[in-house]
């Protein structure tokens, strides 16, 4: 299981769980409003805070893939200069013969 599918079955059983909490719990409407608004407002923090854990991890992948692919250019630009002059000392040979 990734950590996408947990944070959304945390987020899901405690809108649930809520939810069934609220249902089920003998209490003045009031209160039940209350818990209700309560509930919306954590149910609605957990998902900021997963969603900016996504971005972290996002922002840290892009970053990663980033610095590979410079990489990689640097040594196809490498490898290049390095065929050019094998190119250059070769057409020098033929020019002399």
């Amino acid at each position: 299981m990734g950590a996408k599918e947990f944070g959304w079955g945390i987020i899901s059983g405690a809108a649930i769980g809520a939810t069934l909490a609220v249902l089920f719990a003998p209490q003045p409407g009031e209160k039940t409003r209350q818990q209700l608004a309560t509930a919306a407002g954590d149910l609605r923090d957990s998902a900021g805070h997963m969603l900016d854990q996504a971005k972290e991890t996002v922002g840290g992948a892009a970053t990663k893939l980033e610095g590979a692919l410079g990489l990689q250019e640097k040594r196809i630009k490498q490898k290049m200069d390095e065929l050019k002059a094998e190119l250059a000392k070769y057409n020098d040979e033929v020019e002399k013969a």
